[in-house]
This record gives C-alpha cells, sequence and structure tokens, in this order.
C-alpha cells in the first residue's frame, strides 16, 4: 500500500519543551517502594506499508470526550487515525545496518522487527514491522495510556489512589502494580475458572482494554493479559489461564514494533490524552542515564537501561525515554530519542522475539549506538 503524503507537523520544539518540564528524577509519585518487577524476511524498503502511514492526526479526530466527572469504561484512545509518514531511503540504510548486526552476530532475522521514525522529518523506515510480537512489559506503556484515557476526572480519590501504581508499573516495571491497572481499567480481578457464561461476562469486560486502542486504529494488537510473576501467581491460574485457550496454542499478548512506535510517538507528540496526562508519561518514560543511576551491582529489579538502548547513550547530551521489556524468551523496546539542542529526534521500536535475542544483552546497544550515530551525523 502507497504511504499517503505526510501533513502532519513534525515535533520540532519537542527537545526544548522536555528540558524545561522534565526532570530525571521523575514524578514524586514515583519514589515509592522497592523494585519488584519480576526464515529470513526481505530487507527494509520504502514500498513497505503499514498501519503508523494513513491520513495525519488532527485534533478534529479526536473522538469526544465523556461527560465530565465520569469514569467511561468503554473510552477510546483520543487519537482515532494514525499519523502519516514519508519512506526514506536513508532511513531503510540504516535499518538494513541493524538488520545486517543482527545477522554478522549469528541471530536470526526471523523473529526480529525494527520502526525507526525520523520525528524531525516526518520520515519512517521498517523491518517486518508489523507482525504481532510478545512484547513483555513494553505492553505497560500501553496499559499506562489506556489508564488516563479511562479518567475524566483527574482530581478523584480513585485517581489519586492508583496514580503510584502507574508510576511503578512503568519507572520499576512492577508486575504487581501492573496486574492492579489492568484490573482497574477493565473492572476485573484474577479469580478462579468460570463457566463458560460468566467467563464470557469477565472476558468481555478485560477486553476493554483491546477496544480501546482497537477502536481508534489499533490493529493486531492483543493486551489485555497480565505479565508474569504477579502476586503469589508464577504463572496463568484460574481466569488469566482460560483466556489463553488451547494450551497447544496459548492466545498471548502480542504488539507490532509499528504500534508501539506510534503510541511512544504520540506521547511526545502531546496528543495521547490531555495536555496534564502527556506531561505525566512522559515524565515516567524517562531515564536516567548517568552510570551512577543504573549500572550497581546491587541494582535490583528490572533494569530498563543495561543490555537496552540507553546503555549505548549514557555519554551524550540526550533526553532519552523509553518502556523496555524482557523474558527468557524475548527482548523489546520502544523508545523517544532527542539530543538536548533538539537538532536529532527520533524514535525506535524493536522486538527481538527469540530466546537469541533475550540472551543478547549487546544487540539492543549496538542497534541504538548505530541510529544515534547515523542520525546525528547527518544534523
Amino acid at each position: 500500500m502507497a504511504r499517503k503524503k505526510n501533513t502532519a507537523k513534525p515535533v520540532v520544539g519537542i527537545a526544548i519543551a522536555l528540558a524545561t518540564t522534565l526532570t530525571i528524577a521523575g514524578l514524586a509519585v514515583s519514589r515509592i517502594g522497592d523494585r519488584n518487577s519480576t526464515a529470513s524476511s526481505p530487507k527494509s524498503s520504502a514500498a513497505e506499508s503499514t498501519a503508523l502511514n494513513s491520513s495525519a492526526v488532527a485534533d478534529t479526530d479526536r473522538a469526544q470526550a465523556p461527560e465530565i466527572g465520569r469514569e467511561n469504561s468503554e473510552a477510546i484512545y483520543n487519537v482515532t487515525t494514525p499519523p502519516s509518514f514519508k519512506p526514506s531511503a536513508r532511513l531503510d540504510r540504516i535499518v538494513n545496518e541493524l538488520v545486517d548486526t543482527a545477522t554478522a552476530k549469528g541471530l536470526s532475522t526471523q523473529p526480529l522487527s525494527i520502526t525507526l521514525i525520523d520525528v524531525k522529518t516526518g520520515e519512517i523506515a521498517e523491518y517486518q514491522s508489523n507482525v504481532p510480537r510478545y512484547p513483555a512489559s513494553v505492553v505497560k506503556m500501553f496499559w499506562m495510556v489506556a489508564f488516563f484515557g479511562r479518567y475524566t476526572q483527574p482530581e478523584s480519590a480513585e485517581y489519586n489512589n492508583d496514580l503510584p501504581y502507574v508510576a511503578k508499573m512503568v519507572q520499576q516495571s512492577d508486575n504487581n502494580a501492573a496486574g492492579f491497572i489492568l484490573d482497574r481499567i477493565t473492572d476485573t480481578k484474577s479469580q478462579g475458572k468460570l463457566s463458560a457464561e460468566e467467563f464470557k461476562i469477565w472476558f468481555n469486560k478485560r477486553d476493554r482494554v483491546n477496544r480501546f486502542f482497537q477502536q481508534a486504529g489499533y490493529s493486531d494488537i492483543n493486551i489485555n493479559q497480565k505479565t508474569f510473576p504477579v502476586g503469589s501467581m508464577s504463572r496463568p491460574q484460574g481466569t488469566d489461564l482460560q483466556m489463553r485457550g488451547d494450551p497447544k496454542t496459548p492466545i498471548r499478548n502480542q504488539i507490532s514494533s509499528d504500534r508501539s512506535a506510534r503510541l511512544i510517538y504520540e506521547i511526545f507528540n502531546g496528543r495521547a490524552g490531555s495536555p496534564a496526562a502527556n506531561e505525566i508519561m512522559q515524565k515516567l518514560l524517562t531515564r536516567d542515564l548517568r552510570p551512577e543511576a543504573w549500572n550497581q551491582p546491587n541494582y535490583r529489579g528490572f533494569n530498563p537501561v543495561r543490555g537496552f538502548f540507553g546503555q549505548a547513550l549514557t555519554k551524550d547530551n540526550v533526553i532519552f525515554a523509553s518502556k523496555a521489556g524482557w523474558t527468557s524468551s524475548t527482548r523489546g523496546e520502544a523508545a523517544f530519542v532527542t539530543t538536548t539542542d533538539g537538532q536529532t529526534a527520533y524514535v525506535l521500536s524493536v522486538f527481538g522475539d527469540s530466546r537469541a535475542y533475550a540472551g543478547d544483552g549487546q544487540i539492543f546497544p549496538q542497534m541504538s549506538r548505530i541510529v544515534f550515530d547515523r542520525l546525528t551525523v547527518r544534523n
């Protein structure tokens, strides 16, 4: 499918805005508790289609806001039309270099997906970007956006009670906090196995989180399952197991690199909800790249920098925001990167959905370094 002409205005001033509104320390509400996180396809080409490329986002595309002061259990993500980007031979070469880097390390390219967006120019390049992959904790970025889409009255007691859990879910990738938030935004809870009729009602409520995005153009995603271990469960049980279906071919969370790239782009383009919500989400996603903040032998829990894009950028003058995911069988990340002088800004999303990528702690930093060097040299 040919890409439509890009009419969306690139985020040209976002580095300056972030430098003045974001602090590396993050939100005060984030300082709670301890970390308890628990065959090769063709290379990128300008003709490769993506759901990211539709008509440009406009204010008229936003869903009508529900009645003020009332939570809307069937809210829809407010950016109903995907942004439009131009194909780029220059970015294609960078993405192909990333694919070659994986190949040179003996990594299969079959489980690899890449989306690269130059925010300054509105250009894009991709590699297998529409293939749904298991996102691990990258899914928590979607739950964060759905959380802010649920509330129309931010000053409510429930909102203020839940916000620290959102912070812990995103900044520390805490599974318990994430499970709490998924339950909250879908009005469900994990419980014992239900009868067919009871499960149908329960599942319809849990699937609200999928409908929130799907009705806004996020097709081919599944984000309605908790990340494990959570609470006393080391693996799915009861209703969480029921929703997986056939154990031989279980249904799992699935997100493609272009969907995660679209979402973090819209968050940092200030469109993923209200201005206040976008500011909070940007702060929650922003990572402290100072080595003393993350490169410690006794670092507890999930480390969002080591083994991911940020590790390669610790000596650069950048503002770095990301949501990473990692299990024994997958590694994924979606990031927004901008230099503090505002000359370079881009989105990079990569999923390596195999044990080989999960076990290689250098492939994502290597890819990150390549992208940063190529884009900053151009500028």
